[in-house]
């Protein structure tokens, strides 16, 4: 884009903070406007109580995969070292799997830069992006700012052309671009509908509730992620920075008794403990840093602001993040698809030079780029809710082909001489490359399946039996 364009930017969570750099750096005059009026914390334990009711999932783990990473080391090398000046750390995904890999597979994984996640709180992740806008040229971040809708004026092919935001206290703050990053339960559609302009949306619930609590361990040991199963539920642990991790429990929406169950934060605590892969977490006697926090509402969600034929629906306004397409969180793609989608439109305004090419390209290179993941997540979870119990581990007749987690990559890590083979899952899994990359390889992938091996060391290392659904319920503080 020829000249500086004004640019405001709404919503400050991590695809409004790396939208606003990344079209800052590239020479626009941006103003990020936020609802929240919450100071900056003084640093990143001040910043775990950030009390932003405009993200409630803030406090609840979030995965900063490979994409989201290799982002940062290519655009914003300055962010990446102010990440590891306060302790966040780049490690494998699955750390666990690699006892169970070929020496020549770890090595050729080890060489693969691209497979580091952050091991990383959100509220640790947007304290650093927020003290880099603050510090930046041609960036203003205003607080306490609500925007009630957008002010647009008609093209001649009759497109509404947006000029601007309309603020809750009714001022108007013009610009030639709008980006809008309010999450999830931001109602874009109806700022464009008093204009005339309807915003088909497709969503979809993912059938799950999820529980999670944040601890803090006394030694630096990386906790990387691992994954455990009892009757009527998943967990996860993830590592995090500066000694925290978390524990996700993943439940059935329908199932009232668990979730009932694991509302307590006691119980929750006591619960985990009898998961035997996650063990070893629990012998480390991490303190409780948090109590248990309940993400509800989950859906799979995609709106489109183009037409059949590409055109935008509107000049003038791009949507990026949960606001554009929204997957199932307890993937953990969320953060690193906006990050995505922030690059795509600093690269959209250097390629072109009117808003509406801008607008072409973008809504073209997210459905390529960013809605495979929507639609990967919805056949996730339908293939999840297909098995004989939705709620249990994988059985090893199951078909897990579809799945998107670590059955199918613990599976293919120990039985699979192919190498890249097992490089091209991880390399999905870390939204590197698309989910129909690994796909086309899909009779390799059932090969590998079919021909995996038991596996005693796995079996082994668990202490005991994976308890039962009675045995969950019966368990008290």
């Amino acid at each position: 884009m020829k000249g500086e364009l004004s640019v405001v930017v709404v919503g400050a969570g991590v695809g409004g903070l790396g939208t606003a750099l990344a079209l800052s750096r590239a020479g626009h005059r941006v103003t990020l406007v936020e609802r929240d009026d919450t100071p900056m914390p003084r640093d990143v334990e001040a910043a775990f109580g950030w009390n932003r009711r405009g993200a409630p999932q803030l406090q609840h783990p979030h995965a900063f995969l490979g994409l989201a990473r290799t982002i940062l080391r290519d655009r914003f090398p300055d962010v990446l070292q102010a990440l590891a000046e306060v302790g966040v750390q780049a490690v494998p995904l699955g750390l666990g799997m690699q006892a169970r890999m070929s020496p020549a597979t770890r090595d050729a994984l080890a060489a693969d830069d691209d497979l580091q996640l952050l091991a990383c709180r959100r509220t640790t992740f947007e304290w650093v992006m927020r003290q880099r806008v603050i510090e930046e040229a041609n960036l203003t971040l205003r607080l306490g700012v609500g925007v009630a809708g957008v002010t647009a004026d008609v093209s001649t092919g009759g497109v509404p052309v947006v000029t601007g935001v309309e603020l809750e206290d009714g001022s108007v703050l013009g610009a030639d671009l709008v980006v809008a990053t309010t999450g999830r339960r931001g109602d874009v559609p109806s700022w464009l509908s008093v204009h005339g302009v309807q915003v088909p949306e497709t969503s979809i619930d993912t059938g799950v509730v999820y529980f999670s609590r944040f601890y803090r361990a006394d030694h630096d040991e990386a906790f990387g992620f691992r994954v455990g199963y009892g009757g009527g539920l998943m967990a996860g642990v993830m590592g995090a920075d500066a000694g925290t991790y978390s524990i996700t429990a993943v439940v059935d929406q329908h199932d009232r008794q668990l979730r009932a169950h694991l509302g307590d934060s006691d119980r929750f605590d006591a619960t985990m403990r009898l998961l035997p892969e996650l063990a070893d977490v629990a012998a480390v006697d991490g303190r409780p840093i948090l109590g248990v926090r309940c993400m509800t509402g989950l859906v799979n969600r995609h709106r489109r602001y183009a037409d059949a034929n590409g055109n935008p629906a509107v000049v003038g306004l791009l949507a990026c993040g949960d606001a554009h397409t929204c997957t199932n969180p307890a993937y953990g793609r969320g953060q690193s698809l906006a990050l995505l989608q922030a690059t795509i439109i600093a690269d959209a305004l250097a390629s072109y030079d009117d808003l509406e090419s801008v607008g072409r390209h973008y809504e073209a290179a997210s459905a390529t780029r960013v809605e495979p993941w929507y639609e990967f997540s919805v056949h996730s979870d339908q293939a999840r809710s297909a098995l004989p119990d939705p709620r249990s581990r994988p059985a090893p007749g199951d078909d897990v082909t579809d799945a998107p987690g670590f059955d199918l990559i613990g599976v293919l890590a120990r039985s699979s001489d192919d190498v890249e083979l097992v490089r091209a899952a991880l390399r999905v899994l870390h939204l590197i490359d698309p989910p129909q990359s690994l796909m086309a390889r899909l009779p390799d992938v059932q090969a590998a399946i079919a021909a995996a091996p038991p596996d005693p060391q796995q079996q082994s290392a668990l202490p005991g039996p994976q308890p039962t659904r009675d045995e969950l319920l019966a368990v008290v503080a």
